[in-house]
């Protein structure tokens, strides 16, 4: 069951790249493709997760390939899934497809309607990438395609002052929680002395004896994680950016502020 991780992440990244190619007059074959994209997934995961709950619901992990290797060290990408994957996945391909579905007519004759289309692909693209993901550098790619496909949605209508202001207000906050992941996942390497997975840290004897060990890394890896999960997710002292977000098209906003996009600093 492993080797069928890595295929939730390959077609939504296929449709993004297809329909870069599609003219922007054929909305009908756009929004298609990314409608069948998203439908593809969401069938593909109800059934592979119905299959892994019938196997007694194994923790899968796969390591799919290596970024970087020194002596001792590698930076690998690496895939996961448990209870908390299955959950997030099975609910964001169920409203990217019902929001994909509706902006075929909201969007319709939009002049940005192929780059709506084509951003709306690459945000779920990232957000199974994160979803997905088996250790912090893995999570991170998923983590910065979703804070670049927000900011190209809230500055949507670019022609207009306010939308391209409140963007990049946002994301400078978005910048703040990737600097804390970054330093997390620093902090991380020095502690553990490999690229740790989401499967060892579940090892609970291990990471009590590094904790012991390694104390104040602890509490600064804890932290970091903290204030991205909490500037991430909008909540206080860095609620004020999420009413700007909403500069975007309104079907955008209903699934990156209103149901997804929210949510990941919960899933972190």
């Amino acid at each position: 069951m492993t080797s069928f991780l890595q295929y939730f992440i390959l077609i939504p990244i296929v449709g993004f790249l297809l329909s870069l190619f599609v003219p922007k007059k054929k909305e009908g074959l756009l929004s298609g493709l990314v409608i069948f994209t998203l439908g593809l997934t969401f069938s593909g995961i109800t059934i592979f997760g119905l299959c892994w709950w019938f196997a007694l619901s194994p923790v899968l992990d796969q390591k799919v390939a290596v970024l970087f290797k020194s002596d001792g060290f590698e930076i690998v990408i690496n895939f996961f899934f448990d209870k908390f994957t299955l959950v997030f996945a099975f609910i964001g391909a169920l409203l990217a497809l019902a929001v994909a579905v509706f902006s075929k007519f909201y969007m319709h004759r939009e002049e940005g309607f192929k780059r709506y289309f084509t951003t709306l692909i690459l945000f779920f693209s990232g957000y199974n990438i994160l979803v997905f993901s088996g250790n912090f550098e893995t999570l991170f790619i998923g983590w910065e395609i979703l804070g670049i496909t927000s900011f190209l949605l809230i500055a949507f209508y670019r022609d207009r002052y306010l939308p391209v202001k409140n963007g990049l207000k946002v994301i400078s906050v978005y910048r703040l929680a990737d600097i804390c992941l970054m330093l997390a996942m620093w902090m991380s390497h020095h502690t553990w002395h490999e690229n740790i997975t989401f499967l060892k840290l579940g090892d609970t004897g291990l990471v009590a004896d590094h904790i012991q060990a390694h104390s104040g890394y602890a509490v600064f890896i804890a932290m970091m994680i903290l204030i991205a999960a909490v500037a991430k997710s909008a909540q206080f002292p860095f609620s004020s950016w999420l009413p700007r977000a909403m500069e975007g098209p309104t079907t955008s906003t209903s699934i990156f502020y209103g149901s997804l996009s929210v949510h990941i600093g919960a899933f972190l």
